[in-house]
């Protein structure tokens, strides 16, 4: 399993309440992967309750962990990415925000090749602090995409890419707007680092643009913001960036702009950061674990207020594999 590179700075005891619960969260998906929930029972408190678009909805530990189970053809590879990791601690609670991206594979006829299961999703989670530590009360996830062979999930309700109400349309299982741990914890105990706030703001950026939550989204520019990014171009001030990226998402039935690699300098008030957008793409054998990026970014941030915002921001596109220019 893979992870961003940022969830996990901090060591042994030294740890923060925040990179305890990334921890948490990191081993949690790991058990996911590997199709084995039984080993991290501790992880939660016994009345947790979990909410999985694909699976259905939960109540109580053991409940959970039997819900969870990947049923359907046999799985010899499987790979899950985790990205956009954000978590707000008030207190003895938490919220976490993450972005996941997965594959499921088997040979095909032994020469690399795969027969493959790809999607992506995003997690809100919720968390209490215990005489035991942290632990998970409320896992939220939303499967927001996938492609490939649908039997290896036969157990699962895929999505079915309509944008807009129809019939058949049911209440998405995470709302931005009441479950972001931005909205539940605007004012945290710990924002981290000035580099790790540089770049919440990207994961800010991405979570808000992703679920379509604008008016968070206005929290990540500077009132005279400059941008260049596809498909639109030059563009200039707050409210021309917001507005147009608005129409673009409102044409999509989901977007994830997953990313990891940030490279940071702050001087002061200001900060320059690089961004690597992960993409999914159909792995081989030789590539599947390769760090493979669909484009990047080039910004410059400034704090205004405490607050980290984006002044100049430019999305540059084309493939990009690890070692080259990163």
């Amino acid at each position: 399993m893979m992870v961003n590179d940022h969830s996990n700075n901090l060591s042994g005891q030294h740890k923060s309440s925040r990179a305890e619960i990334q921890d948490i969260f990191l081993t949690f998906a790991k058990a996911l992967e590997e199709n084995n929930l039984s080993s991290v029972k501790s992880y939660f408190t016994p009345d947790a309750k979990a909410n999985f678009s694909n699976l259905g909805e939960f109540n109580g530990v053991d409940t959970i962990v039997d819900g969870l189970v990947r049923e359907g053809t046999k799985i010899e590879v499987a790979r899950f990415k985790i990205t956009n990791s954000y978590v707000a601690v008030s207190k003895k609670q938490a919220q976490q925000s993450a972005y996941l991206m997965g594959v499921f594979a088997n040979d095909m006829g032994g020469k690399g090749e795969l027969d493959t299961f790809l999607f992506g999703g995003h997690f809100v989670n919720s968390y209490v602090h215990t005489t035991e530590g942290w632990k998970i009360s409320y896992l939220r996830f939303e499967l927001d995409w996938q492609h490939g062979n649908f039997n290896y999930v036969t157990n699962w309700k895929l999505t079915d890419g309509i944008v807009g109400w129809h019939p058949k349309a049911v209440a998405p299982t995470i709302l931005s707007e009441l479950d972001a741990p931005w909205r539940v914890f605007p004012n945290p105990d710990d924002r981290g680092t000035d580099e790790e706030q540089v770049i919440e703001t990207y994961l800010r950026y991405s979570w808000a643009l992703d679920q379509a939550d604008f008016s968070l989204l206005t929290t990540v520019f500077t009132e005279n913001t400059k941008a260049d990014m596809s498909p639109f171009g030059p563009m200039s001030g707050r409210k021309e960036i917001v507005s147009l990226l608005k129409i673009l998402r409102s044409g999509q039935p989901y977007m994830q702009h997953a990313a990891t690699n940030f490279k940071v300098k702050v001087t002061g008030d200001t900060a320059i950061m690089d961004i690597y957008r992960v993409v999914p793409f159909n792995p081989n054998r030789e590539n599947l674990d390769a760090q493979i990026f669909g484009a990047r970014y080039e910004s410059r941030l400034r704090r205004e207020e405490g607050v980290w915002k984006f002044e100049w921001l430019h999305y540059i596109p084309g493939w990009i594999t690890e070692g080259e220019n990163i």
